[in-house]
C-alpha cells in the first residue's frame, strides 16, 4: 500500500517532538530554572589552580573571604560565587601562577572560537558545553552561541525554544533590513539576546528554528551590498571586548551562518570521533570549508587563525580500532591534533539526556570510578584548550 511521502513524514516528525517535549518536561518542569551544585574543596583547589594546604591557608588568614558551607559536618563546599571571589582575591594579592590567571590583561584579545563539523553524532554540542562550562569555572568570562537550528546547546543549558516562541536569538540581530521595511524587523541589539545562565560567568545566545530564515534571506540579497559573511562579527561588536572566550557551536551543515562564524572567529576546534568512517568524512568536510572561505578571502583579504586544533571525542582507550584510528590520524595531522581526548562516558554522553554536564552532575549519581575517569578527561582537555587560549594571548 502506497503511502503520502510528505504527511508521512510530517506526522512522524510531529509524534516525536511531542514525545521529546513531553520527555523534557519530565526532565525540566516549565517552571523549573537550571541550579548549579556546590562544589567540594578538592574542587574549589582545582578550579582555582591551588593545592589544598594553600588554600586552607588562605581561608585560615583571610577570615572575610567565602569559608564554605559545612556538610555532613566535617566536608566543605563551596558555591561557584564563593569560588570567584576567592580568585578575585588571589589576583589582586598576587598569589596566582600566570596559568591560572584566568582572564585578559593589556592589550590581549577576545579568542573567539568556532566549534565545527559536518557530520553530526560527534558529541559537538556537549563538547561544547563541558568546555564553555569548565572554561567558566576556572574564571573566563565566557559566551557560548548556539548556531544549530535543532538548539542541543540551548536545551543542554535548560531553554526550550518550543516554550518561548517569542524568544531572540542570533538570528535577530543579524537579520537583514531595508529602509522600507517594517522598523519591528529590524536587527535587534545584540545585548538584548545575550542571556544569563544559571553558572556564574557563563552567556549564552540561545538558537531556534528561527536561524533557518537566515539563509532563505541571503539567499536572496545582493551580496554586493549585503555581504553575509560580516553580519555576525558586526553585531557581535559591542559586547566582544566582555568576553575573555566567545565559543560557537556550528551545525553539522556548511551554512551560511556557519561561514560567518567562521569569519568570526578567530581559532577553529574541528571534533572527530576515532572511526574511519568519521577520518573520511572530515577530509571531505575540509576540502569544501578550505573553497568557501578563498572565496570570501578573495573579497575580504585573508583571515588568519590563532590555530587550528582537532578534538577527538567519545574516545575509547580500551578499545583498539579507536587507539589505532586516533594514531593514524595524529600520523596524519601531527600536533594539529589535540594531546588529550574526550572519553566515551556514560558520565559525559547523559549530558545529551539528562542536560546536566559532568560540572552540573552530583557525583554520587554515577560509580566513582565513572565520574572520576569523565571528570579527569574533561579537565584535561579543558586545559589544553586553556593553554591554547593562552598562547593566542602571547602568554606562552
Amino acid at each position: 500500500m502506497a503511502v503520502s511521502g510528505s504527511a508521512t513524514l510530517d506526522r512522524h516528525a510531529n509524534l516525536i517532538a511531542e514525545q521529546l517535549v513531553q520527555h523534557r518536561d519530565r526532565l525540566l518542569e516549565p517552571k523549573k530554572v537550571k541550579e548549579l551544585r556546590s562544589f567540594s574543596f578538592k574542587e574549589a583547589c582545582h578550579y582555582l589552580g591551588v593545592k589544598e594546604n594553600s588554600l586552607r591557608h588562605t581561608l585560615r588568614t583571610n577570615e572575610s573571604l567565602p569559608q564554605g558551607t559545612l556538610i555532613r559536618g566535617t566536608r566543605r563546599h563551596f558555591a561557584a560565587e564563593e569560588i570567584h571571589a576567592i580568585r578575585d582575591h588571589l589576583i589582586a594579592n598576587d598569589r596566582l601562577e600566570p596559568e591560572n590567571i584566568t582572564r585578559r590583561m593589556g592589550d590581549e584579545q577576545t579568542v573567539v572560537i568556532a566549534s565545527i563539523n559536518l557530520k553530526g553524532g560527534v558529541g559537538k554540542s556537549t563538547s561544547a558545553q563541558h568546555l564553555a562550562q569548565g572554561l567558566a569555572m576556572r574564571g573566563y568570562k565566557t559566551l557560548v552561541i548556539d548556531l544549530d537550528a535543532q538548539a542541543s546547546l540551548t536545551q543542554l543549558f535548560g531553554i526550550i525554544p518550543e516554550r518561548e516562541p517569542d524568544m531572540l536569538t542570533l538570528y535577530h540581530a543579524i537579520r537583514y533590513h531595508d529602509e522600507d521595511d517594517d522598523a519591528e524587523d529590524a536587527p535587534v541589539d545584540i545585548r538584548n539576546v545575550v542571556r544569563g545562565t544559571h553558572m556564574p560567568n557563563l552567556d549564552l545566545i540561545p538558537c531556534s528554528m528561527q536561524i533557518m530564515e537566515f539563509e532563505h534571506e541571503t539567499a536572496g540579497r545582493d551580496q554586493r551590498r549585503h555581504p553575509f559573511f560580516i553580519r555576525i562579527e558586526e553585531a557581535l561588536a559591542p559586547i566582544r571586548d566582555d568576553y575573555d572566550v566567545i565559543l560557537f557551536d556550528c551545525p553539522p551543515q556548511m551554512s551560511f551562518a556557519v561561514m560567518a562564524a567562521l569569519f568570526t572567529c578567530t581559532s577553529l576546534l574541528v571534533t572527530v570521533t576515532a572511526s574511519f568512517v568519521d577520518v573520511m568524512s572530515l577530509g571531505t568536510f575540509l576540502g569544501m570549508t578550505g573553497e568557501m572561505m578563498s572565496v570570501i578571502e578573495q573579497r575580504q583579504g585573508e583571515r588568519p587563525y590563532d590555530w587550528i586544533k582537532y578534538l577527538i571525542t567519545r574516545y575509547n582507550p580500551t578499545d583498539q580500532p579507536s587507539v589505532q584510528v586516533a594514531g593514524y590520524l595524529r600520523s596524519i595531522l601531527e600536533d594539529s591534533v589535540m594531546t588529550n581526548e574526550f572519553y566515551l562516558s556514560t558520565a559525559i554522553s547523559d549530558a545529551a539526556v539528562s542536560s546536566d554536564s559532568i560540572v552540573e552532575v552530583d557525583p554520587s549519581t554515577f560509580h566513582r570510578q565513572t565520574y572520576q575517569r569523565a571528570w579527569d578527561s574533561v579537565a584535561r582537555v579543558t586545559a589544553e584548550l586553556e593553554g591554547l587560549i593562552h598562547q593566542a594571548w602571547g602568554r606562552e
